[in-house]
C-alpha cells in the first residue's frame, strides 16, 4: 500500500489529493474513501483504484506517527 501525504482536503466539499512523495504522483480522494478525518499534512496509507476518470485513492487511512 503506498503511503502519502494528504496536499489538502475540503472537507465542506468532500474532496482532497494526497501526494506520494517518492513519485511526487497525486491522487485524488473523496470523503466516502476515508476511514476517519484527515487534514492537510497528515501522513496516509491507501490503496490506488481505477475507474473511468484514473486513478484514485481508497481505503485511506491515517498511519500514525512513531
Amino acid at each position: 500500500m503506498p503511503v502519502g501525504i494528504i496536499q489538502f482536503f475540503l472537507a465542506d466539499k468532500g474532496y482532497g489529493y494526497i501526494r506520494v512523495p517518492e513519485s511526487r504522483e497525486e491522487f485524488f480522494v473523496h470523503r466516502k474513501q476515508l476511514q476517519q478525518p484527515v487534514d492537510r499534512g497528515m501522513k496516509v496509507q491507501f490503496t490506488v483504484r481505477e475507474n473511468k476518470q484514473g486513478a484514485y485513492a481508497a481505503e485511506v487511512r491515517v498511519v500514525e506517527e512513531e
